[in-house]
């Protein structure tokens, strides 16, 4: 009963989603498929009308061509509409309804992602879920088309029992009963025509990865260099087995279940034939009901093959939408509603933190205790050594992340759902983990604001600025070069100090009011940084910016200092007054100055 209780508020849940996504495509066909499944059954109305009138005449020989013309019409109309109908299957519902309910669900399945924090997503527990999940958007146009089919075709078989019960109620209750025995049946093998999608992608991506492993030219190298072939092959082996354990079983189960429900056909067609021969034989059945019964019989088989296939696809997608569902409703969100209409309480100050701390697993502390501000129009610099707590603290800042201890607040409000809303809408930033997209140089620079994408004036001074304005002269097709091969063959590859530039390009393009740099300039040299850093301190003009790197030589270009160390705020203040200080800072400086050019020569 727990089971049953479940699916209902699963059907339900599914069902709602597609009316809202769209309502039109499943009541039109779903409509329309029932107004075909009855054709049947009207049409071994006028084929028992026509025999009728064609045994009278050959038994007695009255009657005119003309008495039987109209019943063979319509009956000839009748048959042609139902082999048309039998058009409409459950490839043709599943064609028709992908585009809404499959797209519709992913669409749905990543605005709910987009509400979950990130510090869940990166749980173990939820990311496993999030990737099985939303692997499965066919599930709802699964569900959908096959249940609609589904619904059609049981309601051809009402309609062929009603013709079965005027003419014999033996006949009748056998194709009751061989209805009823198919879908017990099909109930009770469900769970073994379901299979556990999460196991099956593990497994099957993990026999994908050392597959693939040996076209991928550095892992391939490797295993040349360390003679690792045969181990390579035997781990692929293994994995890929458990693939093929998981679909042979799945087509055993489907050849168990199509034997059963033929045998029971068989045993439905041999007990109704042997009936009817017998009340023939006796007399107390005509030729022509015979075989308006047998054609019902045929009938009601050819339906209930289709209730069988269409009630285990349902069925499957129903399993997968039960994930969907326990995941949505399961994992914490925040809420939709960003507040356009922000309304800063303090004017000055951008950011505050008040004693905030934080953990990943709500363990382990990477951020202790730290209290700053960040006035408007500040260009703050955030500096300290790999793993000192700099990125973690600026996902905080822009809302991905939230304190597990203190108060964050932006322009004087604390930080909630609307509040993250102000801070995405307001803050432009390059992150150390960028991404270069499978798309041309242009796009990949101008998606930093989407409006300007054909503005090549505008994408080139970016480009400028962000130092890959001379990537373009590399390309036979100049800005509009492919870049990465993963999609296009004859795409171009960037090392990683041009990957850096294409991105801190793509923040050049923002004009947003407040900037964040997260190690802009890790992958270039020393005085590479420093060019790259002067761009961005003219990029910024006058708005409010936080520049972070593990090399402190650019700190020289900003107005006031933090530094990390081990998550603790350790200073805060100015080049000059930290180097007075003699602390953290001032060792770091004098530790890096060799790879820098002399302070004079930087200021020029």
């Amino acid at each position: 009963m727990k089971k049953l209780a479940e699916n209902i508020r699963t059907i339900g849940w599914s069902v709602k989603l597609a009316l809202q996504i769209n309502a039109g495509v499943f009541l039109l066909w779903g409509t329309l498929g029932i107004g075909l499944s009855v054709l049947p059954s009207i049409a071994l109305y006028f084929n028992r009308r026509t025999v009728s009138i064609l045994s009278a005449f050959l038994r007695t020989g009255t009657g005119t061509f003309g008495d039987v013309l109209p019943s063979v019409i319509s009956l000839g109309i009748i048959l042609t509409a139902v082999g048309l109908s039998k058009r409409v299957n459950g490839n043709f519902l599943y064609f028709i309804m992908y585009d809404s309910y499959y797209f519709g669900l992913e669409e749905y399945m990543m605005d709910v992602v987009k509400r979950i924090e990130l510090k869940t997503l990166m749980d173990k527990k939820y990311r496993d879920e999030h990737w099985s999940v939303m692997g499965r958007c066919g599930a709802l146009a699964d569900f959908m088309s096959s249940g609609c089919l589904f619904l059609t075709k049981l309601t051809g078989a009402v309609s062929l029992l009603f013709v079965a019960a005027r003419i014999s109620w033996v006949i009748f209750a056998f194709s009751s009963l061989y209805i009823a025995a198919v879908l017990v049946l099909n109930i009770l093998t469900a769970d073994r025509l379901r299979w556990d999608g999460r196991v099956y992608n593990e497994a099957s991506r993990l026999a994908d990865y050392y597959q693939e492993s040996v076209m991928e030219p550095g892992a391939a190298k490797e295993l040349r260099v360390y003679d690792l072939g045969a181990e390579t092959l035997h781990k692929w082996e293994n994995a890929y087995e458990k693939v093929e354990k998981i679909d042979r079983q799945y087509v055993k189960n489907r050849q168990i279940v199509a034997f059963f429900s033929s045998l029971v056909f068989y045993i439905f067609i041999a007990a109704m034939m042997v009936y009817c021969i017998y009340q023939v034989a006796d007399g107390r059945m005509s030729v022509d009901v015979f075989l308006m019964l047998y054609a019902c019989g045929l009938s009601i088989s050819e339906v209930v093959q289709v209730l069988s296939s269409s009630f285990q696809e349902a069925d499957r997608g129903l399993y997968f939408l039960n994930l969907q569902r326990k995941f949505v409703q399961a994992v914490p969100q925040t809420a939709a509603d960003w507040d356009e209409g922000f309304v800063p309480a303090e004017a000055d100050t951008v950011f505050r933190a008040d004693n905030i701390s934080f953990s990943y697993d709500g363990q382990t502390e990477v951020l202790h205790d730290l209290t700053f501000e960040i006035k408007k129009g500040e260009t703050i610099a955030l500096v300290g050594v790999n793993g000192s707590g700099k990125t973690t603290l600026v996902k905080l800042l822009i809302g991905l992340f939230s304190p597990t201890k203190g108060r964050l607040s932006f322009y004087g409000k604390p930080y909630d759902s609307r509040t993250r809303g102000a801070v995405i809408q307001r803050v432009g930033m390059f992150f150390q983990d960028f991404y270069i997209f499978h798309a041309t140089l242009r796009e990949n620079v101008g998606f930093g604001d989407i409006k300007s994408l054909a503005q090549i004036r505008r994408i080139k001074l970016a480009m400028e600025k962000g130092g890959a304005d001379k990537l373009p002269d590399r390309f036979p097709k100049g800005m509009e070069q492919w870049l990465l091969r993963d999609v296009i063959k004859d795409g171009a590859m960037l090392s990683g100090g041009e990957k850096q530039r294409v991105a801190v390009s793509r923040a050049h393009m923002s004009d947003k009011e407040i900037l964040i740099f997260d190690e802009p300039a890790a992958a270039l040299d020393p005085i590479a940084e420093m060019k790259q850093f002067y761009a961005i301190r003219e990029k910024i003009e006058g708005r409010t910016a936080v520049l972070i790197s593990h090399r402190v030589g650019f700190a020289r270009l900003a107005d006031r200092i933090l530094v990390l160390d081990a998550g603790h705020l350790v200073e805060n203040g100015s080049h000059d007054s930290l180097m007075q200080k003699n602390g953290i800072y001032a060792g770091f400086f004098r530790e890096q100055a060799q790879w820098y050019e002399t302070e004079e020569t930087a200021d020029e």
